[in-house]
């Protein structure tokens, strides 16, 4: 077995055959609980039950003065507590946040972070006492949830009550998870088995890099190959020190570390020196170039031939992807779409563009996000919170309300698909992420993350499974022979689990490993 893997490969190896946990899904849960505090007495309670105190609440300058002990105690029994009566400090450890008072100072810092104070501390027959709304900014710093409108004061029974309610993340089986089901067919190579290569790049387009790493770092060995798993190109160990693909069959030759030196075809001849800072793939003909100018970046396109054809004139520069590219102006810094010739068809006034599919693309305006077509109309005028782009004629878009809808290519609803807001949304062509962040009681930050396909919510693991997959495949480790196949959506084995590696299917081909051979698989639903 060749020592190592390729630095090329290691981190992309890391994620190979991540299997999806047939388990549960996810959902967050606010656990109220209620203090209440008697004024004049040691009495303070947690949902009624009666806690321990030696520490008479009291008023002071308008504020209700709770016991510090006593109430980190009542939130986590567990809080530990640490007092320096000479500098009259306090330390607190609840979970993983951290609190600390300052009474000389009236200072209060959680999780490293100075918060502001209402009224004084102070220290009261040898206990710390706080003024009770600077509670609030405490336990919503340490994962707990209040307002305002928590902190009810009776007057009349001397009595003040605290609503605290508590991130709780649960796990619930009401939706329907995949099951791998079925033995699946023996695989297809297009790059046949071999301890030829250390590891083994799928490019794209059919183009495969074999790495040889024998010699050590920087004396690697290079290959291109077909889907035949002919050698196109040879490097010599040492010879370059990397390559890159940039699509269309061209590809940029690195001969010192991370700098460009200049692209050839896919037999190793020489089309032209790259003469910029970087340049990037070619889609359609072209390749958006970057140089620096008057001290700010500019970006271009050149053909196959290293010739500019629109000149560095913009501060972004998208792929072409249906005659049309999505630029960044380098004056206004709003976004346009240009044509191959570098004429405007959509003057720039978007703050953010997609590129286009099918005909359309994703903006953002100051009223939201909407599409456009070719001609620069507005065919759904923007207006959503956030939308995804069109896949096979439907999207996902979220109204000012939360809700999101699933919409056709004429901005018509076609089904509501979820009520639940979230501080970021996802989406591939087969589901939509949801996620919430948040904070846990113990200091753990952490997230929630809900999925949704074309029909409305699916769990945890079908979710995961549905962004996991690559051409309508995905990895997964078969718990019998521990060893890799590939299901589809539904959980049923496709390819038969042989592998110690897979990685994802990429223009039909999937790079695969068999103890110490690596080879290239074709995907059967293409040859279908």
């Amino acid at each position: 077995m060749k020592k190592g893997f390729c630095i090329l490969l290691s981190s992309a190896l890391l994620l190979t055959g991540t299997v999806p946990t047939w388990a549960k899904e996810e959902r967050l849960l606010l656990e109220p609980h209620e203090y209440r505090g008697i004024v004049g007495t040691t009495n303070f309670y947690k949902d009624d039950v009666l806690q321990s105190s030696d520490a008479e609440i009291y008023l002071k300058d308008g504020y209700v003065m709770l016991p510090l002990r006593t109430f980190f105690t009542s939130i986590n029994p567990d809080a530990q507590i640490y007092w320096n009566s000479v500098d009259q400090q306090a330390g607190i450890l609840l979970g993983e946040s951290s609190v600390f008072l300052y009474v000389k100072e009236n200072k209060i810092v959680v999780n490293r972070e100075e918060q502001p104070v209402v009224g004084k501390m102070e220290v009261k027959n040898g206990r710390l006492f706080i003024p009770l709304r600077n509670w609030l900014t405490i336990l919503n710093q340490c994962g707990y949830q209040l307002t305002d409108a928590d902190l009810h004061w009776d007057s009349t029974k001397q009595e003040v009550t605290v609503t605290v309610r508590e991130n709780q993340i649960i796990f619930e089986e009401n939706l329907k998870t995949p099951v791998i089901s079925g033995e699946g067919q023996a695989p297809v190579y297009a790059v046949a088995l071999t301890d030829t290569y250390s590891g083994i790049q799928n490019l794209g387009d059919g183009y495969f890099l074999g790495i040889d790493d024998t010699e050590g770092y920087y004396k690697y060995a290079y290959d291109i190959l077909d889907s035949n798993g002919k050698v196109k190109s040879h490097f010599a160990p040492g010879e370059i020190f990397r390559m890159e693909y940039l699509g269309e069959g061209m590809f940029c030759v690195y001969t010192e570390r991370w700098e460009q030196e200049y692209v050839m075809d896919e037999n190793g001849q020489k089309q032209f020196d790259v003469a910029y800072d970087s340049i990037g793939d070619f889609h359609e003909g072209l390749a958006c170039v970057s140089d620096e100018k008057d001290d700010q970046k500019v970006e271009g396109y050149v053909d196959a031939k290293g010739t500019l054809q629109i000149p560095l004139q913009f501060a972004d520069g998208g792929y072409f992807s249906e005659e049309r590219a999505v630029v960044r102006d380098l004056e206004t810094r709003k976004c346009g779409v240009i044509d191959k010739k570098g004429n405007y068809v959509v003057e720039p006034k978007y703050k953010s563009c997609k590129s286009f599919q099918d005909g359309m693309a994703l903006v953002q305006t100051e009223q939201g996000y909407g599409y456009i077509n070719k001609q620069g109309e507005e065919v759904i005028a923007p207006q959503y919170v956030w939308a995804s782009e069109f896949y096979d004629g439907i999207a996902y878009v979220q109204e000012e309300n939360d809700t999101v809808w699933l919409i056709n290519t004429k901005g018509e609803k076609v089904r509501k698909i979820a009520d639940q807001s979230g501080e970021s949304y996802d989406s591939c062509a087969d589901c939509l992420r949801i996620s919430q962040s948040v904070m846990l009681p113990s200091g753990k930050a952490d997230s929630v993350n809900r999925y949704y396909d074309k029909n409305g919510e699916v769990s945890m693991e079908q979710g995961k499974l549905l962004f996991r997959l690559s051409e309508g495949l995905c990895s997964v480790l078969d718990e019998k022979t521990q060893k890799y196949g590939f299901v589809d959506k539904t959980g049923e084995m496709v390819i038969s689990p042989m592998f110690h590696e897979a990685r994802d299917f990429k223009d039909g081909y999937a790079v695969v490993q068999v103890q110490d051979q690596w080879g290239v698989v074709k995907n059967p639903l293409f040859q279908k």
